[in-house]
């Protein structure tokens, strides 16, 4: 039991699609504060208990085996198709695992990042809520939306979200990508809402020695708020080359793209 329970964690927890950009994976079942989500090391310990295992997982363990292997195999091509853009595909896959069972909050995450691809906010919207019904600190279900709060224009919902997640992954190991993407995401939403002072803020410890595309995007931004595009290049430009294999650089992009940055800021401040 413990080795197919193992396999259906790693399969939807630990590989988990963090948003509509290729994140490094992220065990979405850590540090659930109204009841501790099982990890995969808790299968190991004497201490277990089916009780530990949240419903979704439970009730996939419960169906034959030939149902286990068909959802699990189309989980993991949509998970594929959607890391190569094959949204369409993606979709396809996710489908023939609603075929099986339909109450996985992991495929209503992929779902709604596929919409977040497609720049549909309010569909991905729908996606999101089901998550938070069943499973409100979702780690992936609320990077999606910071991400749609900010493609949907509403800034200050997206720093909220953004806020609680840099307070969760404070003293996280590994996560100080993530936190510079989510900084990032905050530092985009105050230039648009016309607080630079707060953006530079955010930013003041940020520098080349930190060893980040934050700190190249975030002297971008400053630069076209300034209106100083060949500046804004320069630094955009050094970050895409420093970072090339930096896991987290499509998400700087994601964030000026989605956001609309590029012409919401010529309106802000080149009047």
């Amino acid at each position: 039991m413990k080795k197919l329970l193992n396999a259906m964690l790693f399969t939807f927890g630990g590989a988990a699609v963090l948003s509509a950009a290729d994140l490094p994976t992220v065990n979405v079942f850590d540090d659930q504060p109204e009841k501790k989500k099982a990890t995969l090391s808790d299968f190991e310990s004497e201490d277990f208990t089916l009780e530990d295992v949240p419903d979704w997982v439970s009730d996939l363990s419960n169906l034959p085996e030939a149902d286990r292997r068909k959802y699990m195999n189309n989980f993991s091509a949509a998970k594929w198709a959607f890391s190569k853009g094959a949204l369409d595909m993606c979709e396809q896959c996710l489908d023939e695992c609603d075929s099986v069972y339909a109450k996985n909050p992991n495929v209503w995450n992929l779902r709604a990042s596929v919409q977040i691809s497609r720049k549909q906010f309010d569909a991905a919207e729908i996606w999101l809520k089901k998550v938070r019904a069943v499973a409100p600190d979702d780690l992936v279900a609320n990077l999606n939306y910071s991400l749609m709060f900010l493609g949907q224009g509403k800034y200050e919902r997206c720093v909220e979200e953004c806020d609680v997640l840099l307070n969760d992954l404070e003293y996280k190991d590994n996560m100080e990508g993530l936190r510079h993407t989510l900084t990032f995401r905050k530092l985009v939403c105050f230039v648009l809402m016309n607080r630079v002072d707060d953006a530079r803020d955010l930013v003041k410890d940020i520098t080349p020695m930190t060893f980040t595309p934050l700190y190249y995007y975030s002297q971008s931004v400053f630069a076209l708020v300034e209106n100083d595009r060949k500046r804004a290049l320069k630094e955009m430009t050094s970050a895409n080359s420093i970072y090339r294999t930096d896991a987290y650089l499509p998400t700087y992009k994601q964030a000026l793209e989605y956001s609309k940055f590029m012409e919401k800021i010529s309106a802000l401040y080149t009047k």
